[in-house]
């Protein structure tokens, strides 16, 4: 979505406290980013974070004045030099390094607590004439597929991964996700109350416990004798509250705690009566609720229940008039809120 009311001066778009000068990259600044900075969850806990697809470095820079303690890294397939140069105009400049490189073969030395990205998202529309913004907009350089396994080998045990993307796409990519994270918030974005939903941000953590979330999983199934009002049998919560072994990609086989293990079987049942049934993937309530805060404080890993799902909207309907969700979620980076 394209973002009309940033200030502009000189081609640059200014924010409360950085600029972002855009005229050498692909894609310019966007509602999409924006959003997703202002939105992704942080704790106290997270260090290291890593921005996929960084382009202008506008997100980055934001999560930069979010999280003073934290080391943010910016990759891109296209040149990154003006993301440099608009980190090194901000005041954090000394905690934002960027990478010219596809994020499959980006190989750092440590893990990351928190990624994010908004992806190249067109699947199978026809591409544009201009390279720079087909790869930035299109799939052929970067997969679905790819996205989730760079994801899930970059991310440290109990990191998250937030991500932005068109409501038809996101579904593919929640169900293609599913198998190896778990879907922790998801919002659906409207930009007026009487359209549709434009865009979905949905937030990931590193799944913790394969086999109990896939029970979980089960437990919301078409072919399972649950309804979805109906709680978690006692006999599978037992099942889960057992101890449970986790073979990660990351860390020797260690078995779950069984006080982890019971705190996770306690909260499926609220997850199970919240959701929809699906045979193939974590479901999603169709309910809307009111948008969440951004989590500020530590979590213990992927502990539920989940997944919460809200709403915003963005404008009013009226011309040039946001919503107060919206202003509030934002008015740390733009000049008119």
């Amino acid at each position: 979505m394209n973002e009309p009311h940033i200030e502009r001066q000189d081609g640059a778009f200014r924010f409360k406290r950085f600029t972002i000068r855009q005229d050498r990259c692909p894609m310019k600044v966007g509602t999409d980013g924006v959003l997703l900075g202002a939105w992704t969850g942080l704790r106290t806990t997270d260090r290291r974070m890593l921005d996929i697809g960084t382009g202008t470095g506008l997100i980055a820079l934001m999560l930069a004045q979010r999280a003073p303690g934290a080391r943010i890294t910016g990759i891109d397939i296209d040149d990154v030099s003006q993301a440099r140069e608009n980190a090194a105009a901000s005041p954090w400049g000394d905690r934002l390094h960027f990478e010219q490189t596809p994020v499959q073969t980006f190989r750092p030395a440590e893990r990351y607590d928190l990624i994010v990205s908004n992806p190249p998202f067109y699947v199978d529309s026809l591409t544009c004439p201009d390279a720079g913004r087909t790869a930035a907009r299109h799939t052929v350089h970067l997969s679905y597929e790819e996205l989730v396994d760079s994801v899930v080998r970059l991310l440290a045990p109990g990191g998250r991964f937030a991500v932005v993307l068109p409501t038809p796409e996101s579904e593919h990519f929640r169900h293609l996700a599913s198998a190896r994270l778990l879907l922790t918030h998801l919002t659906r974005v409207r930009t007026t109350p009487r359209r549709s939903v434009r865009r979905v941000l949905m937030e990931f953590c590193m799944n913790p416990a394969p086999g109990a979330i896939s029970a979980a999983t089960a437990a919301t199934s078409s072919t399972s004798p649950f309804t979805a009002t109906s709680p978690i049998s006692p006999a599978a919560a037992t099942a889960l509250a057992a101890p449970t072994v986790v073979t990660s990609p990351f860390t020797a086989t260690s078995p779950i705690s069984p006080a982890a293990a019971t705190a996770l079987a306690a909260s499926i049942a609220p997850t199970v009566s919240a959701v929809s049934t699906t045979a193939t993937s974590q479901a999603v309530p169709t309910t809307p609720t009111t948008p969440a805060a951004p989590i500020t404080d530590p979590t213990d890993g992927c502990v539920g229940p989940f997944p919460l799902v809200d709403e915003l909207t963005i404008g009013t309907g009226e011309h040039e008039s946001y919503t107060p969700e919206y202003r509030a979620l934002t008015r740390d980076f733009y000049l008119k809120f």
